[in-house]
């Protein structure tokens, strides 16, 4: 473990992980911390390629494992399920063995994207488009920005029992494709997902039961409303995302990156019937991602370009103030669209704000005490 103070912050900063190929933690959205206090990455190393970390006393335990297809970590208990091709596995962190759990059928369309918390439901994502064509954008280029949203497209989402092997269909579109497929860290037959569109010209967040049940609208938007990067609330019956007013706005078509909107970003929160209950005052500026710590008193955010700090903030839902205050710099080179990969997140007893940062040409994983 390396440490020094942040030349921009001052504060005391971690480096977690050195290994020569990198390592970091994974998407935002995604569950990572286990029981006891740790929490998972990703790194290449001489027996696997998952670690535990634990930012107090700096050690990194290298997990025997290779895992290729990380589809859900359960944090109640530290069981992770992956698949190898149609295979589902399950193992028990930080110590167990992988076991398979169920197949796939071939016959169903889509990549493996998530599983139901229970175990038994798996969730698949078939998208039809050609990104040859129709590339992300990566640059501010508004030509190449709107040729990506204009491709044509055709998604699907689909719902296998593992002990049936029997398929549901949730949701088709000829117009949109389906992302950020997040089942329930609580409830077993609910799953949320969001369309692709540009967010404020279409509705963004949906639920729906994985019987293909009850397609619900989560925060159901007015036209030119920005609704993004949502997340689960940790007790399961609230969904976060981030909000931008963008009626009446005439930069939408010249400015539609969310980064360089002139209009101020807010933390919203949905109850699971769809209706908002929160709102926060504007923040300082556009966060790639807002996300919350695991008791709930807490939110982070990743500055943008500009702003490239990872931040926190104390948070009460009593209050629509959140301060948001820069505890390290991000060194990785901004991406407009893409961001930096910084994934900020809470350690399970919110002391550490764990993140990735790039060292020495590589990205390895940081943290900064929470102590603002």
């Amino acid at each position: 473990m390396r440490e020094w103070s942040d030349e921009q912050t001052g504060r005391k900063v971690r480096q977690l992980t050195d290994l020569p190929n990198g390592t970091r933690v994974s998407y935002f959205r995604m569950p990572r911390n286990l029981p006891g206090g740790l929490t998972l990455a990703w790194g290449r190393h001489d027996t696997g390629n998952l670690l535990a970390l634990e930012p107090e006393t700096g050690e990194v335990m290298r997990l025997p494992l290779t895992v290729n297809h990380w589809l859900k970590l359960r944090e109640t208990d530290g069981r992770l399920w992956c698949a190898s091709g149609r295979r589902i596995w399950a193992v028990d962190l930080p110590g167990g063995v992988p076991e398979p759990v169920g197949d796939v059928p071939e016959e169903i369309p889509g990549d493996l994207a998530d599983i139901t918390c229970d175990g038994r439901t798996v969730i698949l994502s078939e998208k039809i488009q050609d990104l040859d064509a129709y590339p992300v954008p990566t640059t501010r280029d508004l030509q190449s920005f709107w040729h990506y949203f204009s491709r044509p497209r055709t998604g699907r989402i689909w719902a296998c029992d593992l002990l049936s092997g029997q398929a549901a269909l949730l949701n088709e579109s000829h117009e949109v494709c389906f992302d950020h497929q997040d089942t329930s860290p609580t409830d077993p037959g609910l799953l949320k997902f969001c369309e692709d569109m540009l967010d404020a010209l279409g509705q963004r967040i949906w639920s729906v039961r994985v019987d293909g049940s009850a397609l619900k609208k989560i925060r159901p938007q007015e036209r030119f409303e920005f609704v993004t990067h949502e997340f689960w609330w940790p007790d399961g019956e609230h969904i976060g995302y981030t909000y931008q007013d963008r009626r009446g706005d005439d930069t939408l078509c010249t400015l539609p990156w969310g980064e360089y909107s002139p209009m101020p970003t807010r933390l919203g929160i949905a109850r699971l019937d769809g209706t908002e209950c929160y709102l926060s005052d504007p923040l300082s500026h556009y966060h790639s991602h807002l996300y919350v710590s695991p008791d709930g008193r807490w939110v982070c955010g990743e500055g943008t370009d500009g702003h490239s700090f990872a931040y926190a903030a104390p948070f009460s839902r009593d209050s629509a103030r959140i301060g948001l205050v820069p505890l390290a710099t991000i060194h990785t080179p901004y991406i407009p669209f893409r961001g930096q990969n910084v994934e900020t997140g809470f350690t399970p007893d919110s002391r550490w704000l764990l993140y990735n940062d790039t060292v020495e040409g590589r990205m390895q994983v940081c943290a900064v005490r929470v102590d603002v």
